[in-house]
């Protein structure tokens, strides 16, 4: 008698390691998909024109857009224009391929009053990289109405009353 209850428990005691070992597997792979999901999010998807290359075309007010100049031609000498969604000039920076063949560069677009972008929502829309000089595509970028966590903070808006605010 005590053998059969021996070997029922034991069958008892299999199944649910075998039920534990089961839930672990399903975490495991659950964790991973989720892993890899999240990882492909923040892999960045070059745009490139040239020589010249942004980290992606998509960005979050409060975000540095990272550029990579490689490969400069010594006959390449200009300048990059960095052009708001108002269509003003933004920011402007001068290369030349004899003096440099590779940099890199960010920026980070920010409230400016002196290009009448007084708040944060004016810096959303589309943007534009223009390369001056050089028979190169602009690089189109679009900054969208969402926040990097923490950056509200950087990106106050202009006093009202201030030209042309």
């Amino acid at each position: 008698m005590k053998i059969k209850q021996r070997s029922k428990k034991k069958k008892h005691v299999g199944k649910i390691i075998g039920l534990i070992i089961l839930a672990g597997i399903i975490t495991a792979v659950v964790y991973s998909y989720y892993q890899q999901k999240e990882s492909e999010q923040y892999q960045w998807k070059w745009v490139t024109s040239g020589p010249f290359s942004i980290n992606k075309n998509q960005y979050k007010l409060g975000e540095n857009i990272f550029m990579v100049v490689s490969n400069l031609q010594p006959t390449d000498v200009g300048q990059i224009v960095i052009v708001d969604p108002k269509g003003d000039t933004f920011s402007k920076i001068s290369f030349n391929g004899t003096m440099k063949s590779s940099f890199k560069q960010f920026f980070k677009p920010t409230t400016e009053r002196s290009l009448a972008l007084c708040n944060a929502t004016d810096l959303v829309g589309h943007w534009n990289i223009i390369f001056k000089g050089v028979p190169y595509k602009s690089i189109p970028f679009e900054i969208v109405n969402d926040w990097i966590p923490g950056s509200q903070a950087e990106l106050q808006p202009v006093p009202k009353g201030l030209d042309p605010c």
